[in-house]
């Protein structure tokens, strides 16, 4: 019980990590710090191959911790990653393509749309300046990462799939 207990909190361990690995500074060109959006890449893989694994509640706090890490407005990242789940959720048919193009570009989709809305937010309730070249170089870094975080996470959904259900 105990094993089986911990094989199913390994998924939670895993974006924990990359939650706090996120915010580590990481710097690349000429001492600016650059921070892909690795929970987000994360989590949106683990959502899309396996939305079982996440209860709502957990998605809730999850991205609710994300949010008061950031400093940034709490809740719109995990009303994002509900609607994810709830829209995972809702598939009339598992006959739907697998095809990892078409996930790539679902993927550049949605993540075009939660950047669009976090700096618009920023921009209006902070007063703040976004640093466009920051923020393209996260864009495109975080995109340029998601078929190997993509790769990795399905490897771990395959082999926790049973400790899910």
């Amino acid at each position: 019980m105990l094993n089986n207990l911990l094989l199913k909190s390994i998924p939670y361990v895993f974006v924990l990590f990359f939650i706090f690995f996120e915010f580590t500074p990481n710097y690349f060109f000429q001492e600016e710090i650059i921070k892909p959006y690795m929970f987000f890449t994360i989590l949106f893989c683990w959502v899309r191959s396996n939305f079982k694994q996440f209860s709502p509640i957990s998605i809730f706090f999850l991205t609710t911790l994300y949010d008061l890490i950031q400093g940034g407005i709490v809740g719109i990242t995990c009303l994002f990653f509900l609607l994810l789940h709830y829209s995972q959720r809702r598939k009339f048919n598992d006959l739907i393509s697998n095809d990892f193009k078409e996930t790539w570009f679902k993927f550049i989709l949605n993540f075009t749309t939660y950047v669009f809305i976090i700096s618009l937010t920023i921009i209006f309730f902070n007063e703040n300046k976004i640093v466009l070249k920051n923020l393209a170089l996260s864009y495109i870094f975080s995109i340029v990462m998601f078929p190997l975080f993509f790769f990795i996470v399905d490897k771990l959904s395959y082999r926790f799939r049973i400790y899910n259900e």
